[in-house]
């Protein structure tokens, strides 16, 4: 391997490499980390449709929306996961108020 292989130009300056990984900074999965976790917690309001964010949570499991090429997405899809009930049901999909 060559000096440039390891980040460093030609004549020794760095061409911009950073000190750290950036395949590992996921700033948008630490959220989702904390949201699964309860450290911070999160509600579907009245003005959001349960039932719609079940849908989009059911088509990115289901590979309809490429998660591996977008983190945030991942994350948006793990944060929308811990915030809907388990036993969304018609009834709770329907009336967001009927949810415990």
């Amino acid at each position: 391997m060559s000096d440039h292989d390891h980040g460093e130009d030609v004549d020794g300056e760095s061409d911009g490499v950073p000190d750290s990984d950036p395949e590992h900074i996921d700033p948008a999965g630490d959220i989702a980390d904390a949201f699964e976790s309860g450290e911070i917690d999160g509600e579907i309001t009245d003005v959001q449709d349960a039932e719609e964010l079940r849908e989009f949570v059911e088509r990115a499991e289901a590979g309809e929306l490429d998660l591996r090429a977008d983190p945030g997405l991942e994350a948006t899809v793990r944060i929308v996961r811990s915030m809907l009930p388990e036993d969304l049901d018609d009834t709770a999909a329907a009336d967001p108020d009927s949810r415990e």
